[in-house]
């Protein structure tokens, strides 16, 4: 088996069929085939029983999962997909979302062979009413027959703080008389007007008729709040006047940890380890652990006990912050 380039390892293709490597071996959720390699047992990943699994084999290289992270899927229905996602993030969680009862009796049974599968009762066009059971995530994965699928989307992302996003767009859903593929284009400009940038748009009609895949990121910055038996580290940003924690605009394909470890080597020459994130609104605060100094950075860095005077921001962001992080067993 050979892992799908831009999948981290977590999909596998053998002779063009895909698997997932089981997170609870022994046990079937759909019928579907069981392989074991090398110690490991992998479930097939059937394209025309899984619209994500579609467009992956239709060559979709947008794949935002990581194993740590944290995903709100809408529409989870008997967690046929849902449970694909649970092998993908072993280290992670799965909220599942579904509104009808009957499927939901179903995917509670999938939920209980997987320790990271949550089963939600909710209505995906109400966040709200779910927000008490569900922490920020990083990706929204959204297939839920309803109109106003973009705008669902966008306002889960947007509740919970992701950074990405997939859409399963049913065209018929949206306008029973219009092109799916004018449908399709209209949900991606709506997106963008909502402020997402769309990375790739895949019909699906080869497995899914009247289907596509939207991928979106959500433009965010995030800020690196790393601390050492020094204190905590803040770099002196020459154009602002004033002290402030490294951090930047992220860049494409890159979440919130990584852009914040990125950007804290490149303004401080320190190199940290992610810890955990905090969603702070438009940007996202994340707590680092200090491996060492590797090299120069772009700016002036010190380590401080206290909040010097000269601050880039206002204060109040920085002690928010600062108790957070100190909170967390680093």
């Amino acid at each position: 088996m050979e892992p799908l380039p831009h999948s981290r390892g977590s999909v596998l293709s053998d002779g063009g069929r895909l698997h997932t490597a089981s997170a609870s071996p022994g046990t079937r959720v759909y019928g579907e085939r069981l392989v074991s390699k090398g110690g490991v047992e992998y479930r097939e990943w059937n394209p025309r029983r899984s619209k994500l699994a579609a467009y992956l084999a239709l060559g979709g290289g947008f794949f935002p999962f990581r194993r740590g992270d944290s995903v709100l899927y809408l529409g989870a229905a008997s967690g046929t997909t849902a449970s694909h996602v649970s092998d993908i993030v072993p280290d992670g969680a799965v909220y599942c979302v579904e509104y009808s009862a009957r499927p939901f009796r179903d995917l509670v049974a999938v939920a209980e062979t997987r320790g990271n599968m949550v089963p939600v009762l909710g209505d995906a066009a109400s966040p709200e009413g779910y927000a008490f059971m569900v922490p920020d995530v990083d990706v929204v994965y959204s297939d839920v027959a309803q109109k106003g699928q973009a705008r669902i989307l966008a306002a889960n992302m947007r509740r919970f703080g992701a950074r990405f996003g997939m859409l399963c767009l049913k065209a018929r859903s949206e306008d029973v008389t219009a092109d799916p593929r004018t449908v399709f284009s209209d949900a991606a400009s709506q997106l963008a007007e909502m402020g997402m940038d769309v990375v790739d748009v895949v019909d699906l009609g080869r497995y899914e008729r009247d289907h596509a895949m939207i991928c979106v990121e959500m433009p965010r910055t995030a800020y690196c709040v790393a601390v050492s038996d020094e204190g905590f580290l803040m770099v002196r940003n020459p154009a602002r006047g004033g002290w402030e924690m490294p951090g930047g605009k992220l860049e494409r394909g890159e979440s919130a940890m990584e852009g914040a470890a990125r950007e804290c080597l490149e303004e401080s020459g320190y190199a940290v380890e992610p810890v955990a994130r905090m969603n702070m609104g438009d940007c996202d605060a994340v707590a680092c652990r200090v491996l060492g100094r590797v090299g120069g950075g772009e700016m002036e860095p010190r380590f401080f006990r206290e909040l010097p005077g000269e601050l880039s921001f206002p204060v109040e962001e920085y002690e928010g912050v600062l108790e957070w992080a100190a909170s967390l067993k680093q």
